[in-house]
């Protein structure tokens, strides 16, 4: 019985504390996560690089790239197991990110009144939300945390609205 009572306290004040959360980071967040970037943003806050510096990024080798990494002392910036659709093909862009984690139904009712207050679109589902942010230029990473059973994060629909908005392409990762 204790234990009943321990484990119903903490799931609602974690429900108590989940909403001071919001669904999507404001600006404000991403500005203060990026605070060393100088130059321009975009409207959420996002660093704009250059389309210029992107093109000449294309030009550079993996080692370029990590030895530059390495000097300014990011040295845990790799995620492997990647399979490489195009391999002749190079994509660079700035990264667009999500976390999908598993839909709990007693949650769903509140992301969804929480996108409504961030003017996120009601029509259709949560998924389409970081890619409404798109703008040329960007690549969508997504987390979907092992999603296989009941369909995937995104299908045509939202395959050809990414490619539409940012030009780019998509990069899923299956973890968990």
């Amino acid at each position: 019985m204790r234990k009943r009572i321990f484990f119903l306290s903490v799931f609602l004040l974690s429900f108590y504390f989940s909403r001071a959360q919001n669904v999507g980071s404001t600006p404000e967040y991403i500005i203060s996560l990026t605070s060393e970037w100088t130059g321009e943003r975009f409207a959420d806050g996002r660093p704009k690089v250059s389309d210029a510096l992107l093109e000449r990024l294309k030009n550079i080798s993996i080692e370029e790239a990590w030895g530059v990494l390495r000097n300014r002392g990011y040295h845990n910036q790799f995620e492997g197991g990647w399979t490489i659709i195009h391999p002749d093909e190079v994509m660079t862009g700035r990264v667009v990110t999500a976390q999908y984690m598993p839909m709990r139904p007693d949650l769903e009712k509140y992301i969804r009144e929480k996108g409504k207050a961030e003017n996120r679109a009601q029509q259709g589902g949560t998924n389409s939300w970081p890619i409404d942010v798109l703008t040329e230029g960007d690549v969508y990473v997504a987390d979907s945390y092992g999603k296989i059973i009941d369909g995937t994060l995104i299908g045509d629909n939202l395959g050809n609205s990414i490619y539409a908005k940012s030009n780019r392409g998509v990069r899923i990762m299956i973890t968990g």
